[in-house]
Formats: C-alpha cells, structure tokens, sequence
C-alpha cells in the first residue's frame, strides 16, 4: 500500500528529529532540509491524487474524457478521505469538474469537447497541501456516421500550487518551549509549476447493446520541480501513466453490468484494480436507476461501490477496505469516497421556416 508506506516513512523521520540532539542552529537547520525532503519526496512520488471511482472524476483520468458522453454539458464532483483512524490529519481530495461539447469538426460526426478541473488534496499531519485548476481540450473523430468507432485526442494544461501548513509542526526547539527560526522553511513554501498531459481513447459499439472503452494517458509531461527556500534539493514530478479499459453490455432492457480496470504508474509506484459493476433500472417506465458494485485494488484492498441516478442525479459511494498488512495501522479502514454528477441536455427550438399562404381570390 504505497500511501501508507510514504505515511510510515513520514512518521519515521518526524521521530528521528524529534530525538535528535542539536548542538547548533545550523545543524538542525540542515536536519530540517533533509527531513523535509525526505517527506516530501514520499509525498509527490507517493501520493499523486487518485480516486477509487473515476466515474465521478473523468477529465484526472484521461483529457480525453472531455465530451465524451451523451449530452451537452456535465457537471461533477468527487470527494475522498482516507487513514482517518491512522493520523490525526486524514488524506482528504476534493475534485470538482465541468465540460462540454460542441458540434464543430471536420466533419458532422465529429464534435470538440472543452472542459475545467480544479482540485484540493491534502495530505497528512503537515497538511500538504497540492491545489490546482486543469483546462482540457478533446477532439473526437467519429469514423462513420452511425458513431460506431470514436477516437479521441485529449490535451490538458493546469498550473499546480503546493505548500505545508506548520501549525503541527515539532522539532527539539519546539518540544523545549522555544522558537524555531527554521519553521519559516515551512511557511515560505508555495512554489507554483505547471502541468501538461495528454490522452488518447478508442470507443468501439460492437453491438446495439454493447460497447468498449480504452485509453491511455500520460500526466506531468513538463516535468517541473522545485526547492524549499535555503535547499538546493530538487524535488521533480514525475511523469504519471493511467491506462483503463471499460465494458457495457445492456444484458436485459432492465440490467447492464459494466466491468473496469484502471492502471497507473508513477516513479516506481503502481496503482492497479479491477472492478464488476452493476445497474438496475426498477422498470421500463422509470428513470431511477440503482448501482452497485464490487472491486479489488491489487496488494492493497476490497472496493466497494454503490450509487442511484434519481432524475438525471448520479450519486456514487465507494469504500476500501484494507486487506494487506497495512490493515494493522488502520483497522481496515482505507477511505471513503462520496461522487455526484450530472448531464444536461440542451432545449433547441427547432427553426420553423415561415410558409406564405396565398389569399384567395
């Protein structure tokens, strides 16, 4: 469970500050840059924002989700939190997205999709602290008119603003009463860098009932970096890979089930599960629509999902339980995940050319 290893090693080296014996200023200020760097690399190559439903957040999944549904615009949030019953600060990722398409192309079949990200997360008892706002732009090729084959190219650019919150702070100064002159390594950290990413999606109906969707995508291409003021440490964002592969199949005019497989990679840190979803609609007349699901996020834990879409409302829970040994430290509990969205639908009034009737003579 690689968030919880970078936890651990957070933790770690928070102790061995604490138990350190400091002859001078300077030596604990050069302690403190190390220290710092070792949390933080645990954090950026650790804890890159990842969600266990990416229903509700489509456009951190791949650019190339960008207008890529039935209707004219979308709206959604997503909202997680986890190892609340490890650390006294939990991991908290909020995510809020809106998109929209448009029918302009080469061609009548094809249509450009535009659409905003923004994010907050949060990690750990220092709150670190990564925002940030993503504009995406898709181009989706529809090869015949029928829409039957879709290709999409997706691109999306965002500026990214990191800091620490030092309020839990501790160092020896600190457990002895005094003032720490080298907190203000903590407070002047905000470096802003920005953010390129790209992805490509095949959508391919093989019967009026069934389709697939696969993609790649490739996240901080610029491969920015940074420092902490006083640290000629750079720490760089390493380029993230995410990879799906999704099913709908309407098995009945009643029940679809929608299996998923999600992977991702960065640094040397892998991110990989499958899961089997399942809709319900109560009866040919209604529109509410139940969901549920089950899935298995591999070396880490069980997922859980459940969801209703009650007038054109999409609401969405899903919960991990830990079933690796890091189950000792959190009780099983791995997070917690609440999504909403919606598709709107556009109102054109159709253009009804005026008809000149002749009077009778």
């Amino acid at each position: 469970m690689y968030l919880l290893d970078s936890v651990l090693k957070y933790k770690k080296v928070i102790v061995v500050v604490y138990n350190i014996k400091l002859e001078s200023l300077m030596k604990l200020r050069q302690i403190l840059l190390i220290s710092i760097g070792l949390i933080t690399f645990s954090l950026v190559y650790g804890q890159d924002v990842h969600f266990t439903n990416y229903s509700y957040s489509p456009l951190y999944l791949s650019p190339a989700k960008t207008g890529s549904f039935l209707g004219s615009t979308r709206i959604g949030v997503n909202f997680r939190e986890q190892f609340n019953s490890f650390i006294i600060n939990p991991y908290q990722t909020f995510m809020a997205y809106a998109d929209r398409s448009f029918a302009i192309g080469l061609k009548p079949h094809h249509w450009i999709g535009a659409g905003i990200n923004v994010f907050a997360d949060k990690s750990g008892d220092l709150a670190f602290q990564n925002n940030g706002v993503q504009l995406s732009l898709a181009y989706h090729f529809a090869m015949d008119p029928d829409y039957n084959t879709i290709i999409t190219v997706g691109l999306q650019y965002g500026i990214n603003q990191r800091n620490i919150n030092s309020d839990n702070y501790s160092s020896a100064e600190t457990l002895r009463g005094n003032n720490d002159p080298d907190i203000g390594l903590l407070d002047n950290f905000n470096p802003t860098t920005g953010d390129l990413n790209v992805g490509v999606a095949l959508k391919k109906w093989t019967s009026k009932k069934a389709y697939f969707d696969v993609g790649v995508s490739m996240y901080h291409l610029m491969q920015s970096d940074y420092a902490f003021s006083g640290s000629n440490v750079q720490n760089p964002v390493a380029t993230r890979l995410n990879a799906y592969g999704e099913y709908h199949l309407q098995t009945t005019n009643l029940m679809a089930i929608k299996p998923r497989v999600v992977y991702s990679r960065m640094y040397n840190f892998q991110n990989l599960f499958g899961q089997f979803n399942l809709e319900y609609r109560l009866n040919k007349k209604s529109t509410t629509i139940i969901k549920g699901g089950i899935g298995y996020r591999a070396d880490d834990a069980l997922q859980f999902l459940a969801g209703v879409i009650y007038k054109g409302w999409d609401v969405g829970l899903a919960y991990d339980l830990t079933v690796s040994s890091a189950a000792n430290y959190t009780n099983r509990f791995g997070g917690i995940e609440i999504g909403i969205k919606k598709i709107f639908f556009s109102k054109k009034a159709p253009e009804i050319k005026p008809v000149v009737l002749c009077p009778k003579l």
